[in-house]
């Protein structure tokens, strides 16, 4: 596949695509690179971090490795739809690195590993990735040990978390990878506690409710990340654009923390 197709296929900005153009680089570079990030994934972190412009050679060398993983996808008769929803989430991460540092590009660089080595893919409103827990989970009932298979649960940035829609990926994901492996998702969105900023009807509490919540954790910044799209130490500072945001900001000024929670999908509970 050609970089002109990908970019058109994952909806990248006419801009973007002029600013990633712009960039010189040898094939022989590129042909570097790709066995650094083959080889050593960290190693080739630092060497592209060295640039100047690294955000925009992370974005080209991840375009063009997703290319060559296309391939994969045909192999195994992955249809083309999951394929261009999958790799949709450069687009949607050099969106936002474009509204956070003013260029087009990639800044989440430690992400897209699973993109290109086949270990997430996206299957309608959510992502699943097929990794090895991170955790021993423990509760009265339910024994994971770490490093044991399960199926991570991502929801992307973007479009709203409506219940069908999400209903809808947990089938596609059944039909994907099965009921062999646990499904687990590990997210701001499941933080017990925003009950008391949303109410029952919300997306996000009904996103909740499959989820057998096994831990949580109230250091954790991401949901004020997600929420007003960057961290400020006062919350005062932040923006009151949406309801959400309103919402969230009160509860924090109250002196109130928005964490994180892990869960385990329930499956009679989530079909």
């Amino acid at each position: 596949m050609e970089l002109e197709e990908f970019y058109k296929g994952i909806e990248l900005s006419a801009e973007a695509v002029k600013a990633v153009k712009s960039l010189c680089i040898p094939e022989a570079d590129y042909q570097e690179k790709k066995e650094l990030f083959r080889l050593d994934r960290n190693a080739f972190y630092k060497a592209v971090l060295r640039e100047g412009d690294f955000r925009m050679r992370f974005l080209y060398y991840f375009s063009r490795m997703a290319c060559e993983t296309y391939k994969s996808y045909q192999e195994k008769e992955i249809g083309d739809k999951v394929y261009w929803d999958t790799f949709y989430d450069l687009t949607l991460w050099c969106e936002d690195c474009f509204s956070k540092y003013g260029e087009y590009g990639i800044d989440q660089y430690d992400w897209f590993f699973r993109h290109i080595e086949g270990r997430i893919f996206r299957l309608g409103r959510l992502e699943f990735e097929k990794t090895e827990l991170e955790w021993d989970i423990k509760t009265e009932d339910i024994r994971i040990k770490k490093g044991v298979c399960v199926i991570s649960v991502h929801v992307p940035q973007g479009g709203k978390l409506e219940p069908e829609l999400v209903k809808e990926s947990y089938g596609h994901a059944l039909g994907f990878w099965g009921r062999e492996y646990p499904y687990i998702c590990h997210s701001w969105l499941l933080y017990p506690r925003l009950s008391e900023v949303l109410d029952g009807g919300s997306n996000i509490i009904k996103f909740q409710k499959p989820y057998l919540i096994v831990a949580t954790s109230d250091r954790e910044r991401e949901a004020e990340e997600r929420i007003f799209g960057s961290i400020r130490k006062d919350p005062m500072e932040y923006q009151e654009e949406t309801r959400l945001q309103k919402m969230a900001k009160r509860y924090l000024l109250s002196g109130k923390t928005l964490g994180s929670g892990i869960g385990i999908l329930q499956w009679p509970f989530a079909l």
